[in-house]
């Protein structure tokens, strides 16, 4: 008789327990037991942040969205990109912490030496039209200056030239002959115009100042009579500049020059007519 009350009663103590396990053993371990209520509000929360997500989404469909918060989503949008354009196009961003690109890619120092030769015409002492042309060569250095201004446009096209030039000439007759060396002397800032934006050729005007120093030797009858003397000169001309790149791997470039220049000292003007080459870092 025992027997069988215990028997009658494990069976629905049994299967009582393994309807109140079931529910325990779907949870996560870490995830607390969520009762009706609690599920019930997490449910109308999840769907109430998809409904905001599909309303913002600009893949939503137009007849699933309120109307005016539609339109006030898309002024809000096409408000925020004008100011965009707007702050980029007055330059009110903060450019401190960039770089510019120019640097970047053109990293040279913009300094350049360069030999150069040619020919002067000296202007005559007897108004001839074409003085005496004489051999002309030299040498200069170049510093591009419009790198510290800080602006693209300028940049390549101001520069100057620290140039040395010399010329002589030996002329008279068997018993008077003069031996003349003249050697030039000048500073002169130029601007250039790139044949393009990128370009690394341009034309070019120049317009400076230096002084020409002139030595002469009179020999008259074997005796030899030294004269000295410097002038003042202003330098200016226009020609072609060029900046080669000669490698991928390196910023030595081949710098090229074929200029017309006039050197006026005092009431005579001498023209030089020739080119340069060197290298530019």
């Amino acid at each position: 008789m025992k027997t069988s009350n215990l028997h009658s009663w494990f069976l629905p103590c049994l299967l009582g327990g393994l309807t109140l396990a079931t529910p325990t053993f779907a949870q996560d371990e870490d995830t607390p037991y969520a009762y009706p209520d609690e599920e019930e509000t997490e449910n109308k929360n999840n769907s109430r942040r998809r409904r905001t997500q599909d309303e913002d989404s600009p893949y939503a469909y137009p007849d699933e969205q309120n109307p005016e918060r539609a339109q006030q989503r898309r002024s809000r949008q096409e408000r925020d990109t004008a100011d965009e354009f707007r702050r980029a196009a007055e330059g009110d961003e903060e450019e401190k912490g960039y770089e510019r690109m120019s640097r970047l890619d053109d990293p040279n120092t913009g300094i350049a030496f360069e030999v150069l030769g040619g020919a002067m015409f000296l202007s005559s002492p007897r108004g001839q039209l074409v003085g005496d042309l004489l051999p002309a060569v030299g040498g200069r250095f170049t510093w591009e200056y419009g790198r510290l201004l800080g602006s693209e446009a300028l940049r390549e096209a101001l520069w100057f030239d620290v140039r040395y030039t010399y010329a002589g000439v030996r002329e008279g007759t068997k018993l008077i002959v003069g031996d003349t060396q003249i050697h030039y002397a000048t500073i002169a800032p130029a601007y250039e115009l790139t044949f393009g934006e990128s370009s690394d050729y341009g034309a070019y005007a120049q317009l400076g100042g230096g002084f020409v120093y002139e030595h002469t030797t009179l020999e008259v009858g074997g005796k030899l009579t030294p004269m000295d003397g410097t002038k003042l000169l202003i330098q200016y001309g226009v020609g072609l500049r060029g900046r080669t790149k000669l490698s991928m791997e390196s910023n030595v470039r081949l710098a090229w020059r074929v200029e017309l220049m006039r050197f006026r000292r005092g009431y005579q003007d001498d023209t030089f007519v020739g080119a340069s080459l060197g290298t530019a870092f």
